[in-house]
């Protein structure tokens, strides 16, 4: 299974590279329905080439040939999610294998279409997960859906590994009386509490992840046995730790299970975040920093002014999109060439550092196809 973040999002959302064909399916993860799965891949790319012939792409068969590589590995449907999206443009091609289910489309245009991705990657419903014991220490991020391991670069595997870093040549330390007695560092020799050895090596691991969460907000999740998760919260600098932890030795639960126990902490508060922002959209809504209009919202996605934007997920509205004239036209239905222009607004406001909530068209405040807080 593959993680889907933030980086990949923005690897999509920048490529330059013309016609984009983006290509999502439901896929079945066992049993004869399995056998289906590249059939229906074939015949989502027969759909590709022939809206790709209808632009007058001569490149056709050098655009798809990585998908269609895809279709007789059979190690690769061996390995499935719920669902597969597949990204081609000239010498580019990616491939995410997801727990998330999609409804089967294709998409040809002058950029990705990833409006289907984004409930993965939804503003606000991102989280760390920190497994930590005296043997053991892992980071996790995830979402809704999933959580993949983070790699940890300069941060001690283990306590025994983090008290090589002290010195572990005696030093004498006088005491009150002018007495002196030798205080042995490493291996935690002559330590009067054994809390502080796992203090330092909890200091340790809290400057190797400085670099990962600097600039980040999403809540960490610790995971571990009862003593240590309030020894964590005593050192770490990151101010965005819960309060609420996943009790157990982290080395003996599935990443499913861990992240479903931390998904089970976390998603009463981001609960609250989408309540917030749909508050902050009802309150603008009849004034000029609030819209339901598409074609208003994607121009100011593209503007940089759109803060907060819910859209709806599985509702398209096709039409076409002039960067040069901002000029919009919709359509009844999907001409060669078109975009989704919902889609389009949640990619920009995306890139302009904008909060986007992909969720069911019942939860867009104010019952349309999308609604957005503007900045100005």
């Amino acid at each position: 299974m593959d993680i889907f973040d933030r980086p990949d999002l923005e690897n999509l959302l920048r490529t330059q590279a013309q016609p984009c064909v983006s290509i999502f399916l439901h896929t079945e993860r066992a049993g004869r329905e399995v056998q289906q799965n590249p059939i229906r891949l074939k015949n989502l790319l027969r759909d590709a080439e022939r809206r790709l012939h209808e632009l007058g792409v001569r490149s056709v068969d050098a655009i798809t040939k990585p998908a269609h590589d895809l279709i007789p590995d059979g190690n690769f449907w061996r390995h499935q999610g719920d669902g597969l999206a597949l990204f081609l443009a000239p010498d580019f091609a990616e491939s995410y294998t997801l727990p998330a289910a999609f409804e089967d489309l294709v998409v040809v245009a002058d950029h990705f279409h990833l409006k289907p991705m984004l409930p993965m990657m939804a503003s606000g419903e991102q989280f760390y997960v920190l497994g930590l014991s005296q043997k053991y220490v892992k980071l996790f991020r995830g979402g809704r859906y999933s959580v993949g391991e983070v790699s940890l670069a300069g941060v001690p595997a283990s306590l025994r590994e983090a008290l090589k870093y002290d010195d572990r040549e005696p030093s004498l330390q006088a005491h009150s009386g002018g007495r002196a007695r030798a205080i042995f560092h490493g291996q935690g020799l002559g330590k009067d509490d054994p809390k502080d050895d796992i203090k330092r090596y909890f200091r340790l691991i809290d400057a190797g992840l400085h670099e990962i969460l600097t600039g980040e907000r999403a809540p960490l999740v610790l995971a571990g046995v009862d003593y240590l998760l309030p020894l964590y919260r005593e050192v770490t600098e990151y101010p965005h730790v819960m309060t609420e932890g996943v009790v157990g030795s982290p080395e003996h639960v599935s990443t499913e299970q861990l992240h479903a126990q931390a998904w089970d902490i976390v998603s009463p508060l981001f609960g609250r975040d989408r309540e917030n922002a749909k508050a902050r959209y009802l309150a603008v809504a009849e004034t000029p920093n609030g819209t339901a209009d598409v074609k208003r919202a994607v121009r100011a996605a593209h503007q940089g002014r759109v803060d907060t934007l819910f859209v709806a997920i599985g509702e398209h509205l096709w039409g076409t999109w002039d960067k040069r004239t901002e000029a919009i036209h919709i359509h009844d239905e999907p001409h060669a060439g078109d975009i989704d222009l919902l889609d389009a607004a949640a990619a920009q406001a995306w890139l302009h550092g904008g909060t986007v909530f992909a969720v069911p068209p019942a939860e867009v405040p104010g019952e349309a196809r999308l609604a957005a807080v503007l900045r100005y």
